[in-house]
């Protein structure tokens, strides 16, 4: 009986098709999507031989060696098609790296293959038990024909059966399209078998196929439209997914330092092009190294690229390799940009097995100072403090309410009044599982989750209660320093808590200055200076604190109503050097002619202590002198002696 052919210029037409969406989409990169495009050509290739076998049969008799290679190849190309689509599972899984790691497990799955290319060209032709073409010249199933549809079935239940295992790394559209190829193609065998003149299988894979285009193979959520490197997104979804198969990778993680200082110099547009050009130089370092690597734009001049199992050996090269593409310089109009980015290689999950602190990484690269060198995880990442920066929410809940928050003081001493006349207040956290909080790494993670303000309110609260009690009068001190971040001073109803505790503790505003961190952004000390001046008017003291630590203007220093300025420790230890003191020294005298004080931090020693008293800096503090003390023991410090 002739079979109809009609189906299979369908599935042509279909398959066309796909070849064209996952072109013009751009779904080519990547281990997924190659087994997506290997898997197609063996649909297209089966198609075009089952044609060409229906099509001689409708000739009629004769062509019998033409009927049989024609017969021969959609045999088999049907068949594969059940093992790469197999191949195309373990691809979005994630699992080939443990068949490339047994060598059991490559042969199970290379046996099968073995077998059905051996019935098909070497046993057939001499027993015709898979197929053979009758005296009529017409295709005939033979014996052992449903062998091959055994052998097949196989491969697809081994690869449902990684799906349904993975089943968390599909969402759920995804995990119905996969399921459905399933579906069509028993539904299409089924057919076939009952009526074999309905040639439905190739038609029925290649819909299937394309419902699996259009709800897995999706760009729109896995590639950056301006680059054309896989995006944030994918990176998200494969880190995951590596963490869920336990695959080890590496990952080589670049941060560009200057993305923000490039886009104010040069606009957006001009950063966009470079991110191009930099993308552009990924894609021919990798085809030039014949590297099969994933390539990702994280945004924000972020960039990373993932390398699997295959490459274990050479993953420190390959990274390398991607920091000598990320140093160099590129051409803007007629300029030579620098892009400085921080390259590191990260070993996952050795380095980093957590995918939440993997994505934070690039903060901490971030921070680091540029040298065009390779780093590396292991010597950077503190898994601590990542822990600590991911639970910081529940620890200040959890230090609010089991009263974990302490102020230590640090006394300060008057060279002309030879005693202790001032104390700068210090927040402690000694929490039960990460034991002390560094106070830096404390107020900016308060920041982040907006909890700063109820730390502020403690702060102000303690430092009151302090001044309140009988024993501070006695101590003789002029004001107590609160340290006040920008965002901090920034609080809107700072005054307003400020002005409150002061009444409850009987409190005048000379007893309190507060120390504030300069910015570098404009808007942000216009923000800050509305405050600055309203404390300033009220009675409260201002220091500018850090000085010589950061961006420091002049023209913001005559703005402020400031009391006096802090030198930050390192500015002041190396300013005491013989090759630094001009700098340091000119910082003196310009505090000393706008009749402010002068406050050096970080004394140590007696030898700073006396060249600082030479050079006429009459506030001096650090551990030469105490370290910060809790309030009981400051007021036995300075009573005592």
């Amino acid at each position: 009986m002739i079979s109809s052919i009609v189906f299979d210029y369908c599935a042509l037409i279909v398959e066309t098709l796909i070849v064209v969406s996952i072109v013009v989409r751009r779904m080519t990169r990547g281990r997924v999507n190659r087994w997506a495009l290997v898997l197609i050509s063996d649909i297209i290739l089966t198609t075009i031989a089952d044609i060409g076998a229906q099509t001689l049969e409708k000739i009629g008799p004769g062509n019998v060696v033409w009927k049989y290679i024609a017969n021969t190849f959609s045999l088999w190309g049907t068949s594969m098609t059940s093992v790469i689509f197999c191949g195309y599972l373990f691809a979005m899984v994630g699992i080939w790296y443990r068949i490339r790691e047994r060598r059991l497990l490559a042969y199970t799955y290379n046996i099968p293959i073995i077998l059905m290319t051996a019935l098909i060209f070497v046993v057939n032709p001499l027993t015709k038990i898979i197929f053979f073409i009758n005296e009529d010249g017409f295709y005939q199933r033979g014996p052992a024909f449903y062998t091959l549809y055994a052998l097949s079935y196989t491969y697809i239940f081994v690869g449902y059966y990684q799906v349904i295992r993975y089943r968390k790394l599909f969402g759920r559209i995804k995990l119905f399209s996969v399921l459905m190829v399933f579906a069509m193609n028993v539904s299409a065998s089924i057919i076939q078998a009952v009526n074999p003149q309905y040639c439905v299988q190739l038609f029925f894979t290649s819909s299937s196929f394309l419902m699996m285009v259009l709800g897995i193979q999706s760009p729109e959520e896995r590639m950056h439209g301006s680059t054309g490197l896989f995006s944030m997104n994918a990176y998200v979804q494969d880190i995951n997914k590596y963490k869920e198969i336990k695959a080890p990778v590496g990952v080589t993680l670049s941060v560009m330092t200057n993305y923000n200082s490039l886009i104010e110099m040069l606009g957006f547009f001009s950063v966009q092009q470079i991110l191009f050009d930099i993308s552009r130089r990924l894609e021919k370092w990798a085809r030039d190294e014949r590297v099969d690597a994933d390539l990702y734009y994280l945004g924000g001049g972020r960039f990373a690229v993932i390398v699997d199992e295959r490459y274990k050996d050479d993953m420190l090269t390959i990274s390398q390799g991607v920091n000598s593409v990320m140093t160099t310089e590129v051409e803007v109009g007629e300029m030579t940009v620098r892009v400085m980015n921080n390259v590191c290689f990260i070993a996952f999950p050795g380095d980093i097995d957590d995918p939440d602190f993997l994505f934070a990484f690039d903060g901490r690269l971030e921070s680091e100072a540029y040298s065009g060198e390779l780093r590396y995880a292991e010597k950077l990442f503190n898994k601590k403090r990542f822990e600590l920066r991911r639970d910081i929410s529940k620890i200040i809940d959890r230090a609010f309410s089991e009263k974990l928050f302490s102020m230590n003081y640090q006394p300060i001493w008057s060279v002309k009044d030879k005693r202790f006349v001032r104390a700068e207040a210090f927040l402690r956290l000694n929490d039960p599982d990460f034991g002390q909080i560094s106070p830096d790494l404390l107020i900016s993670e308060a920041e982040k989750i907006h909890s700063i303000h109820a730390i502020t309110t403690f702060v102000i609260d303690e430092v009151c209660r302090f001044i309140s009690m009988p024993d501070y009068l006695l101590m003789g001190f002029e004001y107590i320093e609160i340290n006040l971040s920008p965002v901090q001073c920034m609080w809107s109803d700072l005054l307003t808590v400020l002005l409150s505790t002061l009444r409850t503790y009987n409190v005048q505003p000379k007893n309190i200055c507060f120390n504030i961190t300069d910015v570098e952004n404009q808007e942000m000390f216009e923000k800050m200076l509305d405050n600055i001046n309203a404390l300033s008017q009220v009675g409260f003291g201002i220091f500018m604190d850090d000085f010589g630590a950061g961006i420091f203007e002049v023209e913001r220093i005559a703005k402020m109503p400031l009391s006096g300025i802090k030198l930050d420790r390192v500015f002041v230890r190396e300013g005491l050097e013989s090759s630094n003191t001009a700098v340091f020294e000119g910082s003196l005298r310009m505090i000393r002619d706008l009749c402010i004080d002068a406050v050096a931090v970080g004394v140590e020693n007696k030898v700073m202590e006396s060249r600082l008293m030479e050079l006429e800096c009459n506030f001096l503090q650090g551990y030469y002198y105490c370290m910060p003390l809790e309030k009981k023991e400051l007021i036995r410090f300075i009573l005592m002696g």
